[in-house]
């Protein structure tokens, strides 16, 4: 594949419940080879403002084999009688959201993320030195 026809993102949406409401909220999920650690999850909010929560890739992975995260995002697998579900908790102990996805769709999401950037060479995709004159550029007034 030659480099104007390279894939280095993928996006997809989809629908969360929301603990104790009954209509569904949109979500969109995104990931970009130049931010290869993360992935961002967005929340459509009734006014059309989205709300955007970036997520270690890392941290997605570990969270669909169990319990996983501490601070503001935690994620936990469940199964019940139906469905298996990724509860994705964000928040802190002033307020939280705890949101319930379909880990299928968590699943393929990440397999698209691999495609893009394979788990594990996230680093090869980055250039540190570029990374640190961005940094060292940003500091200078």
């Amino acid at each position: 594949m030659n480099e104007d026809t390279r894939i280095d993102r993928v996006r997809q949406d989809m629908f969360a419940v929301l603990h104790g409401q009954e209509t569904p909220l949109l979500t969109r999920w995104s990931y970009r080879s130049d931010d290869p650690f993360a992935v961002m999850m967005s929340i459509s909010r009734p006014s059309g403002r989205w709300i955007d929560w970036l997520l270690s890739r890392d941290l997605l992975i570990e969270g669909l084999a169990g319990p996983a995260g501490v601070g503001d995002v935690r994620l936990t697998p469940f199964s019940d009688e139906e469905f298996d579900v990724l509860e994705v908790r964000i928040g802190d102990d002033e307020g939280f959201a705890s949101l319930e996805f379909d880990r299928d769709l968590i699943e393929r999401f990440l397999e698209a993320s691999f495609e893009i950037v394979a788990a594990g060479a996230e680093s090869t995709v980055i250039d540190v030195e570029a990374e640190i004159e961005k940094i060292t550029n940003s500091c200078t007034g």
